[in-house]
């Protein structure tokens, strides 16, 4: 249920009001009452400006190397002016900004995190209430070779230190649906030895591109890489972001000696992006081309298989112990 309120009549700012509730429904077991008192709200009377944003909207179906215009309005729904206001924008890896405006300064950053573009703006522009101001020309971001699933984020300040009445309607997201495809792989090993050897098996990720992959919003891994182990060796080495694992994929005690093990990559991968999970095997019996699966999978089983990847064929290998050599 939603209330529209007003303040009263000579209701200076920072006067306060309650509304409170009581409620009666009729269910199988009989009447059920909630007493008055029993839910309230509480209301401050305010003065300032508040700032809305608009025109952000999702781009659909779009090609990398394409320049797109992203209209940007502000409004001002409050009471009193805005003394000008402030602009914070995020690009993500593959969307760039195809013209600068001077009010703005850009910075692009890494270190682990995904690549983004850092826009700041500060804008001298005063906003009257009921009033709206839409950036010159808007915004020309242009779409790179490896852009994908891209997005803007964009959040809005009042100036001169004054508090938003509201800062629901300050924030928004342009999402871009790019037409572009990503193909990952993965490869095994193969290893020899006699019983009682330990031998290394390098696991290997790779994106093909041409696309970079990045799940910003919900941070999930990318891709797992799932190691079943081969029959007659045991893991004696296992890198530490791989996750022990039982073979139906259940928790397993030890991080060593386990029969499965899944391997997280991180929430984003570049177009080039080549990571090895390096394990050492111990051979406990020698079983003549005895192998194990190495296969890519979403981090959670409910999520769809990669839609990106045009390729599929690759996204399967082996480590084969001892192999013979029709193997």
């Amino acid at each position: 249920m939603n209330l529209t309120v007003r303040a009263a009549d000579g209701a200076a700012a920072g006067a306060t009001g309650r509304i409170v509730y009581s409620a009666v429904a009729t269910g199988p077991e009989g009447e059920m009452r909630a007493p008055l008192d029993s839910f309230d709200t509480t209301l401050t009377v305010a003065s300032g400006p508040d700032l809305a944003l608009g025109g952000l909207a999702p781009v659909k179906d779009v090609l990398p190397g394409t320049v797109h215009d992203v209209p940007l309005t502000v409004t001002n729904k409050g009471n009193e002016r805005s003394q000008g206001f402030s602009v914070r924008m995020s690009a993500s890896y593959g969307l760039g900004f195809a013209a600068r405006h001077p009010a703005c300064t850009y910075r692009d950053t890494d270190g682990g995190e995904a690549i983004m573009t850092h826009v700041d703006c500060t804008f001298d522009e005063v906003i009257e209430p009921g009033a709206s101001f839409a950036l010159p020309g808007g915004l020309k971001l242009a779409l790179a070779a490896h852009a994908l699933d891209e997005r803007l984020d964009v959040g809005i300040e009042p100036g001169a230190g004054a508090t938003d009445l509201s800062a629901e309607d300050n924030y928004g997201i342009a999402a871009f649906d790019v037409v572009n495809t990503a193909d990952f792989a993965v490869r095994g090993a193969r290893v020899a030895g006699a019983a009682g050897d330990t031998v290394p098996a390098a696991l290997t990720f790779r994106n093909r591109g041409p696309a970079w992959v990045g799940n910003l919003g919900s941070g999930d891994a990318v891709a797992v890489v799932d190691f079943t182990v081969p029959r007659g060796v045991t893991v004696t080495g296992a890198p530490e972001g791989c996750q022990a694992r039982t073979l139906s994929g259940a928790y397993y005690p030890r991080h060593l000696g386990a029969p499965r093990y899944s391997c997280a990559m991180p929430y984003w991968v570049s177009e080039s992006t080549k990571r090895t999970f390096p394990f050492q095997l111990r051979i406990d019996e020698v079983v003549p081309d005895a192998k194990g699966r190495v296969y890519l999978r979403p981090e959670s089983p409910g999520l769809p298989a990669f839609a990106f990847d045009p390729n599929t064929r690759n996204n399967t290998a082996k480590v084969v112990v001892n192999p013979t050599p029709k193997a």
